[in-house]
């Protein structure tokens, strides 16, 4: 019941229920996969069916005390564990909100769940922390490890728990997704800026999350806009736009994935113009008489360029390098002309 409605990953539902349903599960897992897959969502779903107190045919019943708590995330008997600043808990929340509290049995639940967030930011201590827990838990205890790679857990921890990886979603469940925030949006009365399906499918790039991103912003379409004008002026040699161009990357609050993606978008999209003819396909399709003049103009090299450059410094940037330097002297080598 907890995982009706819930779209796409139908493989690890499947495999989730069946442990559910033969009565083999774990006391502790790791869901991993990039930021906005869906990881807590899962996470909630397969607590809440694990949680039932009246299971049928290994599905949650859907009307138990714990059941309908979940349903409205008011269950105290899954708690979510994340910390104030967005990285893994330390180790005085993990001691505090699960070792400390693992001797006090669920009160409405079969089992006392516990959902850390960012698992993979826990440092060391946080980790041997958890371990104690991990080694010896209370029959009704079940740990769930929520993090974008199981590499930086300790493999103590690894061996201890089953890890599970959530998949990309596919095109369909991606554009299916994006019909139901618009659904849910209008149904709340919310603003929904409503985007270039093709656009929005390659920046997705199967990832549910970013859905929300790009339809909740009413800026990002002008952003996309004041990215191709600056790629002209750069492409023509105008300093000034290479300056304002720079200013549009967030690079030191790391804020630049929908930037990248909508630079490297435009590059690629001029590259398959210039080589496959107007009738190509491409994501900015709002957008494809005046990319196909800049490919024109800037040349299929100098466009080939620019996107590994833009690549390069994206994956520099992803590794913690200088942010300013590094997109300055991206745009600088995109301005040279040889």
């Amino acid at each position: 019941m907890a995982f009706d409605g819930l779209l796409g990953q139908n493989e690890l539902k499947e495999r989730t229920a069946t442990l559910i349903r033969n009565g083999r599960l774990s006391h502790a897992y790791i869901f991993s996969g990039p930021s906005g897959i869906g990881k807590r969502t899962f996470a909630r779903k397969f607590a809440a069916e694990v949680a039932c107190t009246a299971p049928v045919e290994g599905k949650s019943c859907g009307r138990c005390k714990a059941c309908i708590l979940a349903e409205s995330d008011n269950n105290t008997d899954i708690r979510i564990i994340s910390s104030k600043d967005g990285k893994g808990p330390g180790v005085d929340t993990v001691r505090w909100e699960i070792c400390d509290d693992v001797a006090k049995a669920p009160l409405f639940s079969s089992r006392k769940i516990y959902i850390i967030e960012n698992g993979d930011g826990m440092n060391d201590s946080a980790q041997n922390a958890l371990l104690k827990t991990l080694e010896e838990p209370p029959a009704y205890v079940m740990i769930i490890i929520l993090c974008g790679s199981v590499l930086p857990l300790l493999e103590t921890i690894r061996s201890r728990s089953v890890a599970f990886e959530l998949e990309r979603y596919n095109d369909d469940e991606i554009l299916e997704a994006y019909g139901n925030l618009k659904r849910k949006y209008a149904a709340e009365g919310k603003p929904f800026f409503e985007k270039d399906r093709e656009l929005l499918v390659a920046y997705a790039d199967g990832i549910i999350g970013r859905i929300e991103d790009v339809c909740a912003n009413d800026t990002i379409n002008d952003t996309r806009l004041n990215i191709f004008n600056g790629l002209i002026g750069v492409f023509s040699g105008d300093p000034k736009a290479r300056i304002e161009l720079g200013r549009i990357f967030d690079a030191k609050n790391k804020n630049y994935d929908f930037i990248f993606f909508a630079m490297m978008s435009i590059l690629m999209d001029a590259m398959v113009l210039e080589r496959c003819g107007p009738k190509a396909k491409i994501m900015n399709t709002d957008l494809k008489n005046k990319i196909a003049d800049m490919a024109v103009n800037a040349g299929y090299y100098r466009i080939k360029n620019s996107l590994f450059l833009a690549d390069e410094c994206y994956k520099n940037l992803k590794r913690n390098a200088a942010a300013e330097l590094s997109v300055d002297n991206m745009l600088i080598r995109m301005e040279k002309r040889a």
